[in-house]
């Protein structure tokens, strides 16, 4: 042997890693995803299954604990984790800016839902218009054409008087009581 001592590492599976940090299995390959897709490194082998060392442990365990711990979002997590394993030191605006850029975000989805659904409103309100005009505009046809028939019939009778008071003789006045 030489002057270095070897260090002999325990390599776990991701069930023993998941049943350690009591998650799912499911849950872990998330995490790792988010951890991997902000620069952390896990050792694959060759059909790309991840085996864990006591330091990835470690990095999962922090990482959960920064999760439940406080209101940082999965992604602000992971960004501190990755810069605490590497030792460097996340900025105050890094995290500030992506809180805003996440409730930004949140802002968005929800005036797009407002949106969508004013829009859905507005259009039955609209149909509801057209239909209330369309009722008014029927309704005073007929009132119209009821109006007209009963001008018409007035007129008539009103002839009819004419011509009946026309054919009877004419009698005097004095003629009255005869």
């Amino acid at each position: 042997m030489s002057d270095k001592t070897q260090q002999i590492q325990a390599v776990y599976s991701s069930s023993d890693v998941a049943g350690t940090l009591k998650i799912q299995e499911s849950t872990l390959r998330k995490y790792c995803l988010i951890l991997e897709k902000n620069g952390y490194k896990f050792l694959k082998n060759e059909q790309g299954h991840r085996a864990f060392f006591d330091a990835d442990s470690i990095v999962l365990k922090k990482f959960i604990e920064l999760k439940n711990g406080s209101d940082m979002t999965l992604e602000q997590a992971a960004k501190s984790v990755v810069a605490w394993k590497n030792g460097t030191d996340i900025t105050e605006g890094d995290t500030e800016d992506s809180r805003y850029g996440a409730r930004y975000s949140d802002l968005l989805e929800e005036f797009a839902s407002f949106k969508e659904n004013q829009e859905n409103f507005n259009k039955e309100l609209l149909k509801q218009l057209q239909q209330q005009q369309e009722y008014i505009s029927n309704r005073l046809e007929e009132r119209d054409q009821k109006l007209m028939l009963a001008l018409k019939e007035t007129m008539e009778t009103q002839k009819q008087l004419a011509i009946a008071s026309a054919e009877e003789p004419k009698k005097k006045w004095w003629e009255f009581w005869k």
